[in-house]
Parts: C-alpha cells; structure tokens; sequence
C-alpha cells in the first residue's frame, strides 16, 4: 500500500470503527499465530493474553504463557481451559471442528487471513484492532508497517539481479529441509528480491549434494530454528560448502517469526535481507 493508500485506508477505518460495535473490547484474550501475536503484543494487550499457541511462545514475553497446543491441532477443551473471552485466530488455525466447539460455548472467534502476502498485513492489523477496540493504537503501527513497507519497495527495486536463494528449515530432530514453491520461505524471497532455486517443487523437502551443486544459490538463508553454528552447518549439509553461498560468506540468518510470520515486522525482516542482496 502507497503512502496515499496508506492514509485512504486509516480514514476509512475510524469512519468504520467509530459507526459499529466493538466485537470484543476486553478481557482474556487467546491467540493462535505468531503473527496475530505479534500484533496484539503491538496494540499494547499483552496483559490480556492469557494463552498462545507454540509457535508464538518463542516472542519476547510469551514464554510464560500457557501454551493450547499447535495451529492446526488444536484441542477445544484446552482453549476453553482459559475462560477466553475472545479467540483471535490465523486462518491456518483447525481442525475446524474445534474452532466451532469454541463458538459454541459462546467465546468470539474471529479469524484472520493468513496468506503468504506483505500487502495484506494491513489488513490483519486493522481487523484485530477493531476486534479489540484498539482502533487508535493501529494507526501507529500501521504508519510504521507502511513505512518498513515502502523501504522494501525501494530496497528491492534498487538490487541489479535477483540471486538465487535457498531456505533451509529444521523439522523434528533438526533434519534440514529446503523450502519450496507455496511455502511462507518461497513467498519471503520473492519479496525479498530474490528467486527461490527450490521452486521446482512443493513444500519442504531434503536437499542431496547434487541438488545443492546444480542448483549453485548465491545465498542460503537460515532458520533459527536450525541450531549449531555456521561451520557446523557447513560440514553437516552435503554440498552446501560447494556453492558460492558458501564461497562468498552469503549464508543468512533469519528469525522465523518476523521472516516467516506474516506479521508487522515481515517487512523489515525482508527489506535487512535484501539489504544483504544488494551488498558485496
């Protein structure tokens, strides 16, 4: 969104916000999504959260909270176990069916669009703002969203190529995976300013040695949730000590809530990535 959209949009919202009822103003909020975390912590309610989902526990002054479980396994009874008043959900969130056993028991629920997309966090913004009537602490941050937004813009229209990139990911008992086309990761480098040399397949899959020599990517990027240091890397990933990533000290470090989140801080974790494109 354009710095003229930007102020269409916050208009537009306190003309909505000031002619409709507040779904839920206060009171214990449970969240599901590190992004919708993210933006509830933001609009200044981290007293109110009393529980998250797993992936949000990693935020900074999450770690106390109770953890209800994984986004997409959730279980009803543990969410009810908090006497929420208000669910605020990512859209990745399930099963189904226990979204609406939460309903039932007379809880709000609202859910958010959770695509992999940096020009509809706005959006996610506003609505969890109106959801909590927070309306007037959003348009800081959306000001400051806008901001790191455009930044990115102009960072990636500057870079004179679009190197090629892998992302590699820890799952269970730190087995690395690359990211493919459809993933958070495929959507990131792409904002970024990069091309993403696993795209030729879908989801998360193992690199060989010969996958990583072929594919030649000027850089790697990290998870954090891949642990060991940059050499250890190096001699545990077949291949990866062969490509000019390697050759040219190009192997990133990224945090996967503001990288891969979706969230307010999305932007500027692709605009300091494309910062490292555009360098030596």
């Amino acid at each position: 969104m354009n710095s003229g959209g930007f102020q269409t949009a916050v208009a537009l919202f306190m003309l909505w916000a000031a002619a409709s009822p507040v779904l839920a103003g206060s009171g214990r909020i449970v969240t599901v999504g590190s992004a919708v975390t993210e933006i509830v912590q933001a609009l200044g309610l981290g007293d109110q959260l009393v529980a998250v989902d797993t992936s949000s526990r990693d935020l900074p002054g999450m770690e106390q909270k109770r953890d209800i479980g994984y986004v997409r396994t959730l279980g009803a009874e543990g969410v009810l176990s908090q006497s929420p008043d208000l669910v605020l959900a990512s859209s990745e969130a399930g099963p189904p069916e226990v979204l609406q056993q939460i309903r039932a028991a007379g809880v709000e629920v609202v859910v958010l669009n959770s695509e992999h997309d940096l020009e509809q966090i706005d959006e996610k913004i506003l609505e969890i703002a109106r959801s909590t009537g927070r309306e007037s602490e959003a348009a800081p941050l959306l000001g400051r969203f806008a901001s790191d937004l455009e930044g990115l813009r102009n960072t990636v229209g500057a870079l004179p190529s679009r190197p090629s990139v892998v992302f590699l990911h820890a799952r269970g008992g730190n087995n690395l995976m690359a990211a493919g086309s459809g993933t958070a990761a495929d959507a990131m480098i792409q904002a970024s300013g990069g091309t993403n040399a696993c795209a030729a397949f879908q989801g998360y899959k193992p690199l060989s040695a010969e996958s990583f020599a072929a594919m030649k990517p000027d850089f790697v990027l990290v998870s954090e949730s891949v642990l060991g240091s940059d050499d250890d890397l190096l001699k545990s990933v077949p291949g990866l000590a062969q490509t000019p990533a390697a050759r040219n000290n190009h192997i990133l470090r990224v945090e996967d809530a503001a990288f891969l989140g979706f969230g307010p801080r999305s932007a500027a974790a692709a605009r300091a990535v494309a910062t490292r494109f555009a360098g030596p």
